[in-house]
């Protein structure tokens, strides 16, 4: 993102942070002058100038350390307020712009690649500003003491700024690799982690451990290569420095015997020095910061763009037709579905061996993935083709999506003027009594880390989901695979009693189960 980004966040703090680090660096050199006008002071023995001087040193020295704390803090304030928007920024981005990320990919955009680019951009820029404003104020200084010092100053500064072009490129691929190799090892947790009871269950430990250090390697690899790079730069640095150093001290002490300058210059020209060459390194740093950190920060403004909101279908879907319908994976695969048409409040079991699309096709349907071929047609109660509202047609796959909130938003996905027609819901889903268990009823926080509820009263739960938002069309996968089978056929009971057109899908199913529906739809796996 662009500074200027970063200062919209607050523009009076950011002023002030740049007004900070004007004084900070200021008082520095304007110490460095008070120490020409100290040393000369002894030299011509004359102590009360000297003492004085030293007391205004020491006064400078303790405001100046309230300045460097106070800006710190300011510092840290405006990058928190600064990412807090950025988030808000790149959630909405994933939330509209409608592709499927892996979880990994979106933890480390929001985490990692943020923490990067605040300390190889936002602190680089600042670091910059201070090592011109130093710069800048040396030049004066110098300028006042002799012009044959400042034209030295001006060979180094223009040396040293070739320095970052010779490590910017590889500096800014190592940057890259580590929010890669972050993001590699986070999905590697993810899809492990998310095991850890079978690997438990099959003594499996040797594995799971081999596989995350490997990818923890790999992060750690890639910090220890940027950290080289930085530090390569930086010996390059010093070693300029310690040249420049002596050719200074030398010319300053040259310049005294001549009687061009004052005996303090000699002492403060290593002052000038090193405050030259802390403003060529940081500004140098700075630099090969900004520019290591500039793919990273496109790749951040991109997901940060505002998209336009989504045009939303706004009448309900009741039925459905598809034509042509094929998908292909990612390994090559093929997958092709026969042409289909469901009508108003039909009830349909769907078969098939497994492989054969089931699954898929619900998310087809849902509009999760898209096909590469073809297209679902979807239809009003009246027959009438529209753009359908995704909200009304309900979905229980085997394994439901909750959220860490209480039982009643999980069901009303979070309209309170849904709550009335819970209780009357969850009676004919049969989780009254599980409910009444709960110390807090339908307010009870589900808590997915301690999973305070099993797993057939989460796909009750988001049968009532369904349910209360009086869905149309309710697609359940496997949905009441956790309930004995005395509940689910009271429940399948309850669901195709209703108007809506219900298609379920089921592997294990009996005659009874059968009869509640209207036909049953076979699928095979079919291969051009």
């Amino acid at each position: 993102m662009t500074i200027r980004a970063f200062f919209r966040i607050n523009p009076v703090r950011f002023i002030g942070i740049m007004i900070n680090v004007v004084f900070i660096f200021a008082s520095m050199i304007f110490d460095t002058q008070l120490l020409i006008i100290e040393t000369t002071a002894l030299k011509n023995n004359d102590p009360r100038t000297c003492f004085s001087i030293i007391a205004i040193e020491f006064g400078l020295a303790l405001f100046n350390y309230l300045v460097q704390g106070l800006n710190s803090y300011l510092i840290i304030k405006q990058e928190q307020q600064y990412n807090v928007a950025l988030r808000e920024q790149i959630t909405d981005h994933y939330y509209l712009d409608g592709q499927d990320h892996p979880v990994a990919q979106v933890q480390n955009r929001l985490t990692n690649d943020l923490v990067q680019n605040n300390e190889n951009y936002l602190e680089a820029f600042i670091g910059f500003v201070s090592g011109l404003v130093t710069l800048v104020l040396v030049f004066i200084l110098l300028i006042t003491i002799h012009w044959s010092l400042l034209i030295t100053i001006i060979a180094m500064t223009l040396v040293s700024l070739l320095v970052p072009k010779l490590i910017a490129k590889p500096l800014q691929k190592a940057t890259m690799q580590i929010s890669t190799s972050n993001q590699q090892y986070l999905d590697c947790l993810n899809k492990w982690l998310n095991g850890l009871d079978e690997i438990r269950r099959y003594l499996a430990g040797e594995k799971l451990f081999k596989v995350t250090a490997k990818a923890a390697k790999k992060l750690e690899d890639a910090n220890v290569k940027q950290t080289g790079f930085t530090q390569l730069l930086s010996s390059i640095n010093s070693l300029i420095e310690v040249i420049f150093s002596l050719m200074l001290f030398l010319l300053a002490g040259f310049l005294f015997l001549n009687g061009k300058v004052a005996f303090g210059v000699i002492v403060a020209a290593s002052n000038c020095e090193y405050y030259m060459n802390f403003a060529i390194s940081k500004m140098v740093d700075a630099y090969g910061q900004i520019k290591g950190a500039q793919k990273l920060n496109t790749e951040i403004e991109a997901t940060c763009r505002l998209l336009p909101q989504p045009e939303l279908g706004n009448a309900t879907p009741a039925a459905f037709s598809t034509h042509n319908l094929s998908l292909q994976f990612p390994n090559g695969e093929n997958l092709f579905f026969p042409d289909i048409a469901i009508q108003p409040g039909e009830k349909i079991l769907f078969t098939g061996d497994s492989g054969s699309g089931k699954t898929t096709l619900f998310k087809l349907i849902l509009k999760q993935i898209k096909p590469n071929t073809g297209e679902i047609v979807f239809k009003d109660q009246n027959g009438k083709i529209i753009n359908p509202d995704m909200s009304q047609i309900g979905y229980i796959p085997q394994d439901p999506v909750l959220f860490p909130v209480s039982i009643a938003d999980n069901m009303t996905m979070f309209n309170k003027k849904l709550q009335v027609r819970l209780p009357s819901l969850v009676a004919k889903v049969h989780l009254d009594s599980d409910i009444a268990k709960f110390d807090q009823g339908l307010n009870e926080r589900i808590d997915l880390n301690k999973l305070n509820i099993s797993g057939g009263q989460r796909q009750k739960i988001v049968l009532v989901r369904a349910l209360v938002h009086q869905s149309k069309i309710i697609l359940i996968d496997e949905g009441t695979s956790a309930i004995d089978q005395k509940a689910t056929m009271a429940i399948l009971r309850e669901v195709t009693n209703t108007s809506a057109t219900v298609l379920f899908i089921a592997h294990n199913f009996n005659a009874q189960m059968k009869q509640l529906f209207d036909r049953e739809i076979h699928l095979t796996k079919l291969n051009e």
